[in-house]
């Protein structure tokens, strides 16, 4: 068997009925770009069918290369991503998820921009959203406020549907803790990578149902404290919050110790994202 130059990684949680058609459609496209490939789909302790109708796959004849992680119990994407990470053999992975919101059609094209070396990272921007307004709005807030910290042009960060360079998601291996998943793009692009963002189209998910709750609102905010201290920006807002509430604090206002509370949690996940993410940054600088 050939050594894959494309892995196609997609974790999933009750995705039954939609993978016959998602491993139908991206098997089209992989046996398309001609380039040796496989794809790794990733149970993150599904509950349904899925992991009977994974095992029928592996059982049968397939024109590409069929592997699966089953991780014992839900431990949510990044997890799922990172286990995807550690078993893929390709120079090029291409994470993309289950629901078939984002074509697996668009695939090559996001292939071809890492492989021409145009970027080391492309991350897929979803035109005309078929999501509630809730969700596209809080998804416009939260990129722009990563515009503002890091000034990068992205659009799209949280888009599950990416190509990249096999080192980078080595390098990125550090920082799959918790919901960092969402950050990858602008946590290569601060490592020196090059990355952008391609359009691509954007439907309606026709089977099954999202199973993001309003708890990843509060884990992406969490999340965001460590990250932002990537940059001065960061570091500006947290300071002027542990100034603000010093003062208020000072003034006997309770305001004040709300703030520094927030202030200490902010300092407290950075330190604890530091500390899971040290082996990554020695990785990194001996490079």
């Amino acid at each position: 068997m050939s050594v894959p130059h494309v892995s196609v990684i997609v974790p999933m949680y009750n995705e039954e009925a939609n993978l016959p058609e998602l491993h139908a459609r991206l098997t089209k496209v992989l046996t398309g770009m001609d380039v040796a490939s496989e794809i790794v789909y990733v149970d993150d302790g599904s509950t349904d069918g899925t992991p009977e109708q994974l095992e029928t796959l592996l059982q049968q004849p397939q024109p590409v290369c069929v592997r699966a992680v089953r991780l014992p119990r839900r431990r949510g994407k990044t997890a799922a991503l990172s286990a995807g990470f550690a078993i893929a053999r390709g120079n090029i992975l291409v994470t993309t998820d289950a629901d078939l919101q984002e074509p697996p059609e668009v695939l090559p094209m996001l292939v071809s921009r890492v492989q021409s070396g145009e970027a080391h990272l492309v991350v897929a921007w979803r035109q005309q959203r078929q999501d509630t307004l809730f969700r596209v709005l809080a998804s416009r807030l939260f990129n722009a406020t990563l515009r503002w910290l890091s000034g990068l042009s992205l659009h799209d960060v949280n888009c599950g549907t990416k190509a990249m360079k096999r080192e980078v998601a080595e390098n990125l291996e550090g920082w799959m803790v918790s919901d960092m998943h969402r950050y990858l793009p602008i946590l290569a692009a601060r490592m020196g990578y090059r990355v952008t963002e391609s359009p691509v189209p954007h439907v309606v998910r026709r089977r099954g149902r999202s199973r993001f709750g309003a708890g990843r609102y509060l884990r992406a905010m969490v999340d965001l404290f460590p990250v932002s201290l990537m940059w001065w920006r960061g570091w500006q807002v947290w300071l002027t919050l542990v100034a603000v509430s010093a003062w208020l604090t000072a003034m006997h206002r309770p305001l004040g110790w709300l703030g520094l509370a927030m202030a200490m949690a902010w300092a407290g996940g950075a330190l604890a994202l530091w500390w899971h993410g040290r082996g990554f940054s020695r990785r990194y600088q001996a490079r």
